[in-house]
């Protein structure tokens, strides 16, 4: 008992420290690696952004020890995830790059990675952090020179700005961006301003000049052939018409759209502005039924419905349906531009104090939090280890005890069973009982490594598995106990034909002489069930009320 005791707090204890301290040594080289998978992925990102992020998800966020690793794992993803076209809009990444390098002497890593701090939290709505990321991106970039970023910060603001409704200043902050790109030859992106700046220029009513610039990008779009990108210049320029009741260059718009194949504004709206320029010509019936169509679309916009029965009625003469129409138009735009104004981007300045205040806070918070959560998930990482290799021992240790009793017992039902019937079953089943017996020796010998007793453990349930399913030696086995005992099986075929595979193997072990215990193992059961099967077994013969049924049902009562 005592040799046992210490072999399982051998078996217990070491392999957790071996654990441990495997744990520490794989973290230290997968860091190593991790960091090496970073720096393949930032070589990547500009020329072939896509293999960039394929390399940079081959490792997690987790896979690094340090604050400073893990900061610039998630400023390379980020950046992956950008040049990818992919949207993020939880802070997993950014708040540790925000934490690393709010207060970062490399301004060249810390622009960067405040830029993608403000493209997160503006697609989170948080528009006022996202302004101040940018404000301390300016910051770095006067130390540190990268017209790229610098354009892509001011196009950022332009968005942030826009988004609450400041045209004027969105304007100048797309045409900052312009000049930025502009200078580094980088076409698409400074004709993708034009188009933001078209935009703008509409919603100041500056039309004139949207006109132009709209054009301008209109005239890339079809030189490069990017259908995509000419379809939305198309769209702003079909609306621009439309402000501009110029229904002429509104049907030419309207017809490049099906030239070029590149319907990608929506049906609804298709409808809607083919209605209007039908009543142009007098079709107003027509017209009606292609509104009252758009409608029931599920891409219909209620804004683009009233303008267009306004601008149908007022063609038809019904100036009173007409002046319905445009009211309600009106007072939709006036509770959209409500709801605007009334979010927080309009007092950016004073959420930008509120935020330098708050930060110190907030860092010092998460800080402890992360520092407390590591620890406590390292501890219980260790705990869950311990507890499952302690769980896993004592299964094996309990299975092999089974294991050597039942041995023990079949070895001992051999040495009980008549001479002739003990000759015939030891001739079936002594090799293998002999195997068996070696292997549980050999599990419990102490000088084994536990991959080798894994092993052993291993063969000896594979053993176990072939004494089951040994079709051969079920059959002497059979025909043995018909010889020596009466016929016993043949008996009990005869009496009950219909008998499960499973009875007739619990009858047949019973007839030979094995246990209760035994017969569970070479069933997949326990030593109860087998019990309660034998029972079964003999109200079933008792319940044919045949003659001569005696003899089975004292036979499966044999101990």
């Amino acid at each position: 008992m005592i040799f046992r005791t210490l072999h399982t707090l051998r078996r217990v204890v070491l392999p957790a420290m071996a654990v441990v301290v495997m744990l520490m040594t794989v973290g230290c080289g997968s860091d190593r690696e991790a960091v090496r998978i970073v720096n393949e992925a930032e070589r990547l990102l500009a020329d072939n952004p896509e293999e960039a992020l394929k390399a940079i998800r081959r490792v997690k966020f987790d896979d690094f020890k340090s604050e400073e690793h893990r900061a610039r794992y998630a400023l390379v993803c980020s950046e992956a995830y950008y040049y990818n076209y992919v949207d993020i809009a939880d802070d997993s990444l950014a708040r540790p790059m925000r934490n690393y390098y709010i207060d970062s002497h490399d301004h060249a890593e810390r622009a960067r990675a405040l830029v993608q701090v403000a493209l997160v939290e503006r697609n989170r709505g948080a528009l006022a952090e996202a302004m101040v990321a940018l404000v301390e991106a300016e910051v770095s970039l006067e130390q540190s020179t990268n017209t790229r970023l610098e354009g892509l910060v001011h196009r950022t603001k332009g968005d942030i700005y826009s988004d609450g409704c400041l045209f004027a200043n969105a304007l100048e902050e797309y045409g900052a961006a312009k000049e930025c790109f502009d200078a580094l030859t980088l076409e698409y992106h400074a004709a993708s301003l034009l188009y933001d700046m078209g935009g703008m220029l509409v919603q100041l009513r500056d039309f004139e000049r949207a006109e132009e610039v709209l054009g301008e990008a209109l005239q890339y779009a079809k030189e490069v052939e990017n259908r995509e990108f000419e379809c939305g210049v198309l769209h702003e320029l079909l609306d621009l018409s439309i402000y501009c009741d110029d229904y002429v260059a509104c049907s030419q718009y309207l017809d490049t759209f099906t030239e070029d194949d590149c319907l990608l504004f929506g049906d609804a709206h298709y409808n809607a502005v083919r209605a209007m320029l039908l009543s142009r010509e007098g079709r107003v019936a027509e017209a009606l039924r292609l509104v009252d169509r758009a409608q029931t679309m599920e891409d219909n916009e209620w804004a683009d419905i009233e303008y267009a029965r306004y601008i149908i009625y007022r063609n038809a003469g019904d100036t009173d349906e007409a002046l319905r129409w445009q009211e309600r138009s009106k007072n939709a735009q006036d509770r959209l531009m409500l709801e605007v104004l009334e979010q927080p981007v309009l007092n950016v300045e004073v959420e930008m104090l509120q935020r330098d205040l708050r930060a110190e806070r907030r860092e010092r918070e998460l800080v402890a939090e992360r520092n407390a959560v590591i620890f406590a998930g390292a501890v219980i990482l260790i705990i869950v280890i311990v507890l499952f290799a302690w769980y896993r021992l004592r299964s094996k240790n309990r299975e092999i005890a089974q294991y050597v009793e039942t041995v023990s017992e079949l070895q001992l039902t051999l040495r009980t069973l008549p001479a002739e019937m003990s000759s015939s079953v030891g001739s079936l089943y002594r090799d293998r009982f002999v195997e068996l017996n070696e292997l549980c020796e050999t599990y419990y010998d102490h000088s084994g490594s536990a991959r080798h007793k894994n092993m052993v453990f291993n063969k000896l349930v594979q053993t176990i598995e072939a004494i089951k399913n040994d079709g051969k030696r079920l059959e002497e086995l059979e025909a043995a106990v018909d010889e020596y005992r009466g016929g016993l099986m043949r008996r009990l075929n005869e009496l009950l034909p219909r008998l499960s595979e499973r009875d007739r193997r619990v009858s047949l072990y019973v007839f030979a002489g094995f246990s209760n215990r035994a017969i569970a193992i070479f069933i997949d059961s326990d030593p109860v069930s087998v019990s309660k099967i034998r029972y079964n077994i003999k109200q079933k013969i008792k319940n044919v009320g045949a003659e001569g049924t005696e003899v089975l049902v004292d036979a499966l009562s044999e101990k």
